[in-house]
């Protein structure tokens, strides 16, 4: 009798992490809808990619003010409130945004949605974790992982499908995204794990013990924030129609679902420091060659998919390390710094790229990106140098 019941019961926690994955990828959907959308709207507000830059930064920086109290809003809102309220924020931001062309409050808007996005990822994410999966545990990880760069890719698909840019039924059509993300996990609101408060985070402790892969986590957010928020822009500013250069992110997210999972099931047979700094130089590589590529759509797409490998490569590794480095009481402070440093980098790169190119360089994106990997290697190389090993 206990079989069955067993059974029933491993079934039904399928089902509901399946819905969660899905809800997951619906959740990112809606940003990647926005890496189109938003930059290009604001360009036809007439702003500089400076300004846009700055605007677009707003949503890493929702993540900031908000990662070291999400443990008491889970708490007291439940995981289930919790999505609710982001969902309403994320709905109420896009009917504001469709009816302004206020900087400032594009800018409000940008950094109220990206805290919406931020609550319904991490409760989503909290309430997959705790279901218990025993042996399929690494594979629903791998599958959470996936989802959010397939959400992403998705989304300038949607957008093109859709095929409208000029007026606020492209927002319209994007709250219907959002609300579906809501809609995926109202079958299991019974299922819905309690949270409870987990005390003061060890931020600093976490980043000082962990120096060189947390400072990865800042490489990779300047490639996957800073790339994105202006890659569409970049395509048309070398001659790409809308269409096609919207779908360069897609290529990138692409190649972060793909080539990111073989490079991080990768990282469990080789030294992970050295596959970190690997996917860095392929990402280097990569930046050089497509001012070239760019000219060529199949060569960008490409280049644009190695490159996505590398830096969701970077992401993985670097979260490995982590999760390695320190005892069970230590996960949540380590994956919150590790996500601010993540979210500080993509901070500096959405800005850096965003005041090159509006100065007229428009391969701001290259410098910016090899800049960062330069001061890496640096860094990287004077810790080797001044480790006991070496001095032995």
């Amino acid at each position: 009798m206990n079989q069955p019941k067993r059974a029933t019961r491993d079934n039904q926690a399928l089902i509901a992490v399946g819905a969660l994955i899905l809800a997951t990828a619906v959740v990112q959907a809606a940003v990647g809808f926005n890496t189109v959308l938003f930059p290009v709207r604001l360009q036809t507000y007439g702003f500089s990619k400076a300004l846009i830059g700055l605007c677009l930064a707003f949503e890493m920086g929702a993540v900031l003010s908000i990662v070291t109290s999400i443990d008491q809003i889970l708490a007291r809102l439940g995981l289930v409130g919790t999505m609710a309220l982001a969902t309403g924020l994320r709905l109420g931001m896009l009917l504001l945004l469709s009816n302004t062309r206020s900087l400032p409050v594009w800018c409000l808007g940008i950094f109220c949605f990206g805290v919406g996005t931020y609550l319904c990822l991490i409760s989503l994410q909290t309430w997959v974790n705790a279901i218990p999966l025993g042996k399929l545990r690494g594979l629903v990880s791998g599958c959470y992982s996936s989802a959010l760069s397939l959400g992403t890719a998705s989304g300038p698909i949607l957008f093109n499908q859709l095929n409208i840019s000029e007026n606020s039924q492209a927002f319209q059509d994007n709250m219907l995204i959002v609300l579906m993300a809501l809609l995926l996990v109202v079958p299991f609101l019974n299922s819905a794990p309690r949270i409870s408060g987990q005390g003061r985070l060890r931020i600093v402790y976490v980043i000082r013990m962990a120096k060189v892969p947390m400072l990865s986590s800042f490489v990779g957010g300047v490639t996957f924030f800073g790339l994105p928020a202006f890659l569409t822009l970049y395509g048309m500013m070398n001659g790409l129609p809308l269409q096609s250069a919207s779908l360069l992110l897609t290529a990138f997210m692409l190649g972060s679902v793909t080539l990111g999972l073989v490079v991080s099931s990768l990282s469990d047979r080789v030294n992970r420091n050295l596959l970190t700094i690997l996917c860095v130089l392929i990402g280097v590589i990569c930046s050089v060659y497509l001012p070239l590529g760019i000219y060529n759509y199949g060569i960008a797409l490409s280049l644009l998919f190695v490159w996505g490998g590398a830096a969701g490569g970077i992401y993985a590794t670097g979260l490995a390390t982590v999760a390695d480095l320190f005892r069970q009481e230590d996960q949540v402070s380590a994956n919150v710094a590790y996500s601010i440093l993540d979210n500080i980098g993509g901070i500096t790169g959405v800005l850096l790229i965003g005041f090159l190119m509006g100065s007229g360089i428009s391969d701001g994106i290259v410098y910016v990106i090899v800049l960062t990997a330069l001061c890496y290697f640096i860094y990287c190389l004077s810790q080797l140098l001044h480790s006991p090993e070496h001095a032995n």
